[in-house]
């Protein structure tokens, strides 16, 4: 039997021009749609599962895939070389549900790990009852961000604040992540 050895990708073959670095961080955009009338998305879903399946890291490299809201990723298997997944959801019937389906999902396909984000939130009282609809659906729940205009106002603003609750509250939860892959942030 012959096999066929396929070519891999490493982040340092990615010509820079499709890079956006800052410090330790580098981040490519793949799968965007960026005119109309482009056609079905379906290519491009294509070229991001495969992407993302010759991708191969090297010590202390950690890939952050950041997909559109719902289940479409999952009809054309961009997920299937995923080992962590982390939903982001809001406090609203309809994104519980749209969570629950995912964890589904992500579990049916063998992500070890499938954790949620509880994200917008206005008080403790809607944390708490958040966090126990989530937790009836055996999704575990790794941290909560409470809703900050200031997030808003820097986001208009096209800047990212450095302080705040908001940003502790989501470097907590980057820091369990990154722990979980066995990182830490450096730089």
């Amino acid at each position: 039997m012959n096999i066929i050895n396929e070519p891999q990708v490493v982040i340092s073959q990615i010509p820079r021009q499709y890079q956006l670095r800052r410090n330790n961080l580098v981040m490519v955009s793949i799968g965007k749609i960026l005119q109309s009338l482009e056609g079905c998305a379906c290519p491009i879903g294509v070229l991001s599962r495969e992407f993302i399946r010759k991708l191969t890291l090297v010590d202390g490299e950690l890939v952050i895939v950041d997909m559109e809201a719902g289940v479409e990723h999952f009809g054309r298997g961009i997920d299937t070389s995923i080992d962590n997944m982390l939903i982001v959801v809001e406090p609203a019937l309809e994104s519980v549900r749209v969570t629950h389906k995912i964890h589904q999902l992500a579990s049916g396909i063998g992500i070890r790990n499938v954790w949620a984000v509880m994200n917008k939130v206005p008080s403790e009282e809607i944390a708490n009852r958040l966090r126990t609809d989530l937790t009836e659906r055996s999704i575990p729940v790794i941290g909560c961000i409470y809703y900050d205009a200031d997030i808003f106002k820097s986001s208009l603003d096209g800047r990212i604040p450095s302080k705040g609750v908001a940003i502790w509250e989501m470097q907590y939860i980057l820091d369990h992540i990154l722990s979980g892959a066995g990182l830490t942030v450096v730089g």
